[in-house]
């Protein structure tokens, strides 16, 4: 009776155990998404399910990762699923990783996984940069003015065509800045020019011939494939701006003389109107004079009353004789006028 009971509190607590651990591995493969699983088995690309779980419970995107790593291990990739966590928990597209590396591969462009990872960290789309070092693009600037040695200044408007190097697109410099190097040498060239002429004849000849692909990429991220002047055209003549001020300042000059010489000519017709009143006071001050001394005179005994009355006659005939011989000379112009005419 006693091994009865024995044996089948033994069997109970097998029957418990084995429930327990059933129980256990069922909620755990519960918690498993086991969809991943099975799609990475299937593809020959194991992953643990410790692993899975480890990923969900960190909420992370498990069917994207998964994903990825059965891509890079089709691709060849030496890439693991900690690399693959690693990216993802950085804010990375590890899809767009690989989808980089494949197209850099069939296009023959050096790039590494590091790098890659580096780009799309810091850009987040490291396949447009990969597309950007395969395709190139072409970049116009316009308005590069500068003036030649004879006072002439030119307007280029230039295009270029560059693609992404992708081994400088960490530290290297962008577009602006390849944009201000090529309107600086051209801006230089045109400066060097003695006659504006050879530049609109041979534009590219003369702006381009000495030109250094290398040396103004040297700090860029792209590469410089050509360069073409699209339009050389003429803007201010500093020869013609300098001879219109010179002559609007003559000008000036010559109306400040004029003033002044005006002024003159008014400060000396006052002058003489001043002197002709002054001779005229005296003259007036003069004839004032005559009578006080000719009444003297006649208190004095030298000058008679029929003196006085002889010089008043004398004075009465001058003047008759001077009215007359105003008649005669107008009458004569009028003579003279009927005449011509």
């Amino acid at each position: 009776m006693v091994s009865l009971l024995m044996f089948g509190a033994t069997e109970i607590t097998l029957v418990s155990v084995f429930g327990v651990l059933f129980l256990s591995i069922l909620i755990y493969y519960c918690l498993i998404p086991l969809k991943s699983l099975f799609i990475a088995l299937f593809a020959g690309c194991y992953i643990p399910s410790f692993k899975l779980l480890s990923m969900k419970s960190r909420k992370l995107n498990v069917k994207e990762i998964v994903d990825a790593y059965i891509m890079a291990k089709k691709s060849k990739r030496d890439i693991s699923l900690n690399d693959i966590e690693t990216i993802t928990l950085s804010g990375g597209n590890i899809m767009n990783i690989i989808k980089a590396l494949n197209l850099a591969e069939d296009s023959n462009i050096k790039l590494d996984y590091k790098l890659a990872c580096a780009i799309e960290l810091s850009s987040k789309d490291v396949l447009k940069a990969v597309n950007d070092a395969i395709i190139s693009q072409v970049i116009t600037v316009n308005e590069i003015k500068a003036f030649t040695q004879d006072d002439i200044e030119m307007i280029i408007s230039a295009k270029f065509s560059i693609k992404l190097n992708l081994s400088k697109y960490i530290d290297g410099l962008g577009i602006e800045d390849l944009k201000n190097n090529v309107s600086a040498w051209i801006m230089e060239n045109i400066s060097k020019t003695k006659d504006h002429k050879s530049i609109l004849s041979e534009p590219n000849k003369t702006l381009l011939s000495n030109l250094d692909l290398r040396v103004i990429t040297q700090k860029s991220m792209y590469e410089l494939i050509d360069i073409n002047i699209l339009s050389a055209n003429i803007g201010r003549n500093l020869k013609t701006e300098r001879e219109i001020k010179l002559a609007e300042k003559e000008k000036i000059y010559a109306e400040i003389e004029a003033e002044r010489n005006k002024k003159a000519e008014e400060i000396k017709e006052i002058q003489m109107r001043t002197k002709t009143e002054e001779m005229k006071s005296v003259v007036l001050q003069a004839e004032a004079e005559v009578p006080q001394a000719i009444s003297q005179a006649i208190k004095e005994g030298r000058f008679s009353v029929m003196d006085y009355y002889k010089l008043m006659n004398l004075q009465a005939d001058t003047a008759l004789r001077r009215a007359i011989i105003s008649d005669n000379k107008k009458n004569n112009n009028y003579d003279d006028e009927d005449g011509d005419f």
